[in-house]
């Protein structure tokens, strides 16, 4: 007699990782800086051909940051890692960490620990420097990394760099999906023990396995790189729209929930919500609906001119309202971000 197969036990629930970082020693952003290339106008791309005037009309965005061709990679992170380095006041010596985070593998050279050459760009003789991936998430998580490196050692400062290049015949950038258009460009912050721009509060992440298939490679002959293939696919062989749609504002909500929790504070209290730099439809439908959220509470002024530079997102959106002079003392700033896996990660700071 052939005993019945086993029934697929349920998966986990899914609880955010929260840290709370005001009951210990405090912890500082000490600075923000971004690099970013010479727009092109949006215009110009649908007159070369490189993007569908309705495609473009769908971002809602005027421009996209696009780097020459003779940029590298290390040139933008490193120019991003100098400005924050200096804004920070923070000695070389001081910097005991240096985390690189890259999305695209193919526009950067092979066996090249980035990090290391980042420590170098900004004399750190760091004991540590590492690469992390794991898409447009990865920013924050690497920051969250470095903030628990800084409490675990004696080093009194981190370094944390972003950066992407996208670039054909590797990728596609206006056509991976539609109401995404990818930017070149890099940020980088530097968390210090010392005083700083703003006091980090808390951080939450959660992960939800059940979807890294929603970006698992598939055959498209469409573009390079076919996210909406993938997402396609996924939804046709694995989990219905609604069920990926619940799942998705459910991971959010709570790992939002759970680092402001932590942190004490309200969404509504939050004097700026910064979130990945994607395009209009996309920016209400994910979030600002959703979280009830205004839009002027955001930085989309400097992701219409810009876009989606991966990782650096909020690193870059950080940077612009400093360069704007946008914060005041005791103003909440919350950074959201959402990558592949499917993943989720926030930040929550005090402005001093």
């Amino acid at each position: 007699m052939t005993s019945p197969a086993p029934a697929t036990p349920p998966y986990p629930a899914l609880t955010p990782s929260a840290l709370d970082f005001t009951s210990g020693p405090a912890l500082h952003l000490a600075s923000a800086a971004a690099e970013i290339p010479p727009a092109l106008p949006l215009a110009d791309a649908v007159r070369d051909g490189l993007i569908s005037e309705e495609d473009a009309k769908l971002t809602g965005m005027s421009a996209v940051s696009v780097a020459a061709e003779s940029s590298t990679l290390l040139d933008l992170a490193s120019a991003a890692a100098v400005k924050a380095a200096a804004r920070a006041a923070v000695p070389a010596d001081d910097i005991g960490t240096v985390l690189f985070v890259n999305v695209f593998p193919f526009s950067r050279p092979p066996l090249h620990n980035l990090a290391t050459a980042l420590a170098e760009s900004v004399r750190s003789p760091c004991a540590f420097a590492a690469e992390i991936s794991g898409g447009c998430v990865a920013g924050l998580n690497a920051l969250t990394l470095a903030a628990q490196r800084l409490l675990l050692t004696g080093d009194r400062a981190a370094l944390v760099v972003a950066g992407d290049l996208w670039r054909q015949p590797h990728v596609d950038r206006f056509n991976c999906e539609p109401g995404y258009i990818f930017a070149d460009g890099a940020a980088a912050v530097v968390l210090s023990r010392d005083a700083g721009y703003a006091r980090l509060l808390s951080a939450a992440t959660l992960t939800d396995p059940t979807l890294s298939g929603l970006h698992a490679e598939v055959p498209s002959t469409r573009t390079p790189v076919d996210l909406t293939a993938r997402a396609r696919a996924f939804l046709q062989t694995r989990m219905g729209t609604e069920e990926v749609l619940g799942r998705l504002r459910a991971g959010l909500s709570s790992t939002i929930d759970a680092a402001l929790s932590l942190a004490q504070v309200s969404l509504a209290d939050v004097a700026h919500v910064l979130v990945p730099a994607i395009g209009e439809p996309f920016l209400y439908r994910n979030y600002l609906d959703p979280l009830n959220v205004p839009v002027s509470r955001t930085t989309w002024d400097h992701t219409a001119v810009t876009g989606h530079t991966g990782a650096a997102d909020q690193f870059s959106a950080l940077a612009h309202l400093v360069d704007q002079d946008r914060c005041a003392s005791g103003d909440v700033i919350v950074l959201i971000a959402e990558g592949l896996g499917f993943q989720w990660s926030v930040v929550v700071l005090e402005v001093q």
